[in-house]
């Protein structure tokens, strides 16, 4: 019993590791992406990119809110998805627009939500701890 236990635990560490190493090499972040960006419609709503890749999230959908903190940022070009994710925990956004500097300073589009970049450089926000939040 305890070898197949040890057996199915290596297995399943040798997916999470090699599903882990295909998303670092096909989806990297561009530094277009890195800042601190605010929901145009929803304040409460942001996603925070630093140059190492680890970002962070809080989505506001009415009463609901949703936080990733300590997540990896990916892009994935053949889909146009950008997530956040903790593991395999985390949120995803159809990037329908790039980011771009417009007169009003850069903004992206994610799933048909405005994103505005705030700040010229990302800035730490305290957070409690790396993981999902519901």
């Amino acid at each position: 019993m305890a070898v197949v236990f040890v057996y199915g635990f290596q297995q399943i560490s040798y997916l999470i590791s090699t599903a882990n190493m295909d998303e670092s090499r096909n989806s990297i972040v561009g530094s277009a992406y890195v800042g601190d960006w605010v929901n145009a419609n929803n304040p409460s709503s942001f996603i925070q990119i630093l140059p190492n890749g680890t970002a962070s999230c809080q989505i506001v959908h009415g009463s609901t809110r949703y936080s990733v903190n300590g997540g990896h940022a990916t892009f994935d070009k053949k889909t146009g998805r950008l997530a956040i994710k903790f593991f395999f925990f985390g949120a995803a956004w159809h990037v329908d627009e790039a980011p771009h500097e417009t007169e009003e300073g850069f903004v992206m589009k994610l799933d048909g939500q405005t994103y505005r970049r705030v700040g010229p450089s990302p800035s730490p926000k305290p957070s409690p701890g790396s993981g999902i939040f519901i």
